[in-house]
């Protein structure tokens, strides 16, 4: 897969991609470093907070790219935090920070990112046999579900514009 992303953009992505096949991945968008090193990573040192997790119990062999501020500048166009998976299954990840009353402008934001995003790349890269799960990681302090006739129509439109799977949490299972 890492070909096939470094094939698809005209700059060096090279930086941007790791590949792994560990058993748990633990990834961090890090806002507390210099502006432009702000982006996903996966996390390598205890003191660094988990903002999602993939659990990978078969250990498939997978690629990380962080998107937001590596692939795509901050000045380019809307774009999801990170992909990480292969080409059997690939997740769109998009980690908003959010406090009480702020989670449905969030939610709202990380929907237009992951459809950008995911419009983007299979605009470059061919996936149309790949399992497509764009994911909103709402990072609050108060966490509840929350279902709606709004976040269900968003649900069907990545399904009939992607063919892809629309979905909240903050760990998943590859």
């Amino acid at each position: 897969m890492i070909a096939e992303l470094i094939g698809a953009f005209d700059w060096d992505i090279t930086n941007c991609l790791i590949e792994t096949d560990s058993q748990l991945i633990e990834i961090f968008d890090d806002y507390d470093c210099p502006s432009g090193l702000q982006r996903c990573y996966i996390k390598t040192e205890a003191n660094q907070l988990v903002d999602f997790k993939l659990n990978n119990p078969l250990r498939s062999n997978i690629t990380f790219a962080a998107i937001d501020n590596s692939i795509l500048l901050a000045h380019q166009q809307s774009r999801c935090d990170f992909l990480i998976g292969n080409f059997q299954k690939l997740y769109f990840v998009e980690i908003k920070r959010v406090n009480k009353g702020k989670r449905r402008q969030a939610r709202d934001q990380a929907i237009q990112q992951l459809h950008a995003s995911v419009s983007l790349f299979k605009r470059k890269i061919d996936l149309a046999q790949t399992e497509l799960i764009a994911v909103i990681c709402l990072k609050a302090k108060q966490v509840h579900p929350l279902q709606s006739a709004t976040r269900a129509a968003a649900m069907v439109t990545f399904k009939e514009d992607f063919n892809a799977t629309l979905m909240e949490g903050q760990t998943h299972n590859f």
